[in-house]
């Protein structure tokens, strides 16, 4: 689910569940489901759940509520009506008003819409339907209907209602089982030993169940969930994120690095393959033969993770059941903590739009100082870009894994701030809280930045950045001034094609001027100044350029040049002669000179367009 549920919601999940597990009876738990549901969504009027039959390719009701007799003689196929609809969707649909439902229901056959019409109290004025998935596969739809033209249902009963119909999933699932062992029973009388277990591990299922909504209930957060399995399972338990980031764990023996890497392999690669729902893997660990079971954290479409269990020997089909239902809750507890996140970047992020504006009133200032900025204070700003990725959700999650990762580089020892999402960038705003140069600062700032590269590389995302970085300017009123320059240093980036580097506005220097002018305009002054040697260099060995090059690049030290690229001093004095006969300058007038080194810091980033041009 990728909305949080409210606290009555929560409350309304847990006492469904409760409900629909304290039965192995299908029929049973069938009708728990239909009528614990109705109950607990307002605006349901009444309900029918139906199941698929492969055989016949047809949804059967098997239960209903507020309905007549004859709605359980309905016959629905894929496709057709309200409930055949959700079911090829495999999704929740909801159908608005009398309109939507009258057209959804158009499509039923003769004998069906004759069924359906004898069966139900009175008009439906909207409906809500929720395919049961089952391992990837839908199992059955869990339609209601509101009756009262003025409760229709809304976009939050989606979140609840599949919630619901995951539980009764995973309730389902755990009656078929038992009925498929109850059966094997009957038939052979020595089985009723393994019975007599399969009871008090289900016991442990609903006492797991219990244990796992109190924690939620309670504010215990993930660690405290993950404790718990442990505990619960005596097995290595992992929780690993959307990136296969490792973000909680619980185990008796403390894994080697190489272990612990193998297993964050196994997590991430799993995450690659689309569609997976579980997996059963066996490695070599402490040289023994070890069993790894992989268990999806949220939905197939959007997964937040894996949960992941290292035992001795492969886990339990009714074991196995019981953790897919930790799953749940730790899929709630994750899509809280992202609701949180999201909330605090919401307010940074307004702060950072109002320095952006340049409009400096009353309510950014209170911002600013609920998050200790001083207002006399000295400020530098970073943004940090992510190079193209083509999926969108992976970028997303990428961009606030980055956030976070910002946060613990860059914000300790004598720098305060803050790291927020500003659209598709990351702004960090730094405050340095001792005076300092603007050297230092730069200094500092760089060392930080390379860390945090470093660290992504590490992390192996799969992505890369692109970093400006704006100059130190003293008080608040002034980070506008370092925003803008950070941005430019990344437009000049952006502007020549340059990904994963990093550039200060402070460093630019004479580039800044292209950020002023047109390429067009550029490339003509480099053409102006250059041409003629660019024309002499294609013709012969193409040597006089890079001597110029070298010649400027160790500040007019000929020696230091000359050992550079290999010649002897002579030589390159003989080639610089050569040069201001090409070009009609003289390299000692200090104009036709700047012209020249102007010319020269540009070329590099105008090679390609030059070349195109003919020079």
């Amino acid at each position: 689910m990728k909305q949080t549920l409210s606290h009555r919601q929560l409350q309304s999940l847990i006492h469904v569940s409760n409900v629909i597990n304290s039965s192995l009876d299908i029929d049973t738990i069938i009708d728990s489901i239909m009528v614990q549901t109705v109950s607990v969504i307002d605006a349901a009027g009444g309900g029918v759940l139906f199941i698929y039959d492969p055989e016949q390719d047809l949804l059967i009701p098997k239960s209903d509520s507020n309905f007549k007799s004859d709605i359980l003689t309905v016959r629905l196929k894929p496709g057709e009506s309200m409930t055949g609809l959700a079911f090829t969707a495999q999704k929740c649909l909801i159908f608005h008003n009398r309109t939507e439902v009258e057209k959804a229901t158009a499509t039923l056959s003769e004998s069906n819409h004759k069924l359906v019409d004898q069966s139900i109290p009175t008009l439906t004025y909207s409906s809500i339907c929720a395919p049961i998935l089952l391992k990837g596969e839908c199992i059955g739809v869990i339609t209601l209907d509101s009756f009262n033209p003025t409760l229709h249902f809304i976009p939050e009963d989606i979140n609840l209602l599949t919630a619901i119909a995951h539980q009764a999933a995973v309730a389902l699932e755990k009656a078929n089982l038992y009925h498929e062992k109850e059966q094997t029973v009957r038939q052979l009388e020595y089985l009723n030993n393994t019975i007599s277990k399969q009871n008090e591990m289900l016991s442990q299922s609903v006492d797991i169940h219990n244990r796992l909504a109190a924690l939620v209930l309670y504010g215990k957060g993930l660690d405290s969930i993950i404790s718990y399995l442990y505990d619960t399972t005596g097995h290595t338990v992992l929780l690993f994120d959307d990136l296969g980031e490792l973000i909680s764990h619980a185990y008796k023996n403390t894994l080697s690095d190489d272990e612990l890497l193998t297993i964050t392999d196994k997590a991430q690669e799993w995450l690659r393959t689309p569609g997976t729902v579980r997996s059963f893997l066996e490695i070599n660990m402490n040289e023994e033969n070890q069993c790894i079971t992989i268990l999806p954290i949220g939905a197939k479409a959007s997964l937040f993770g894996s949960l992941i269990i290292v035992s001795a020997k492969k886990m339990r089909e009714i074991d196995i059941a019981a953790l897919e239902h930790a799953c749940t809750v730790i899929s709630l507890e994750l899509v809280k903590d992202q609701a949180i996140f999201d909330a605090q970047e919401k307010i940074k992020g307004e702060l950072i739009e109002g320095l952006f504006s340049g409009k400096m009133d009353g309510t950014i200032l209170q911002k600013a100082k609920q998050m200790d900025f001083d207002p006399l204070g000295d400020y530098l700003t970073i943004i940090i870009r992510v190079d193209e990725m083509d999926n969108t959700h992976k970028r997303n999650s990428i961009i606030r894994h980055l956030v976070q990762l910002a946060n613990r580089v860059f914000l300790k020892n004598s720098l305060n701030g803050i790291a927020v999402r500003n659209h598709d960038q990351i702004v960090v705003l730094l405050t340095f809280q001792q005076k300092v140069s603007p050297t230092y600062a730069h200094h500092q700032v760089k060392e930080l930045v390379s860390k945090f590269r470093q660290e992504i590389q590490i992390k192996n995302w799969g992505t890369t950045v692109s970093i400006g970085i704006g100059r130190i300017h003293s008080s608040l009123l002034k980070v506008t001034k370092s925003l803008h320059e950070a941005a430019k240093s990344l437009q000049f980036l952006h502007s020549f094609g340059r990904k994963n580097q990093v550039i200060s506005y402070k460093e630019l220097g004479v580039q800044r001027l292209l950020l002023q002018n047109s390429e067009e305009e550029l490339i003509d002054f480099i053409n102006e100044f250059l041409g003629p040697l660019f024309e002499y260099d294609q013709s012969r060995k193409g040597e006089l350029l890079p001597s110029l090059f070298a010649y400027l690049d160790y500040n007019q030290n000929a020696k230091e040049a000359a050992e550079a690229i290999h010649v002897h001093t002579n030589t390159l004095m003989y080639r610089l002669k050569r040069i201001e006969d090409i070009l009609s300058t003289d390299l000692s007038d200090s104009q036709q000179f700047l012209n020249i080194h102007l010319a020269v810091s540009l070329y590099p980033f105008l090679k390609e367009k030059l070349t195109q041009h003919g020079s």
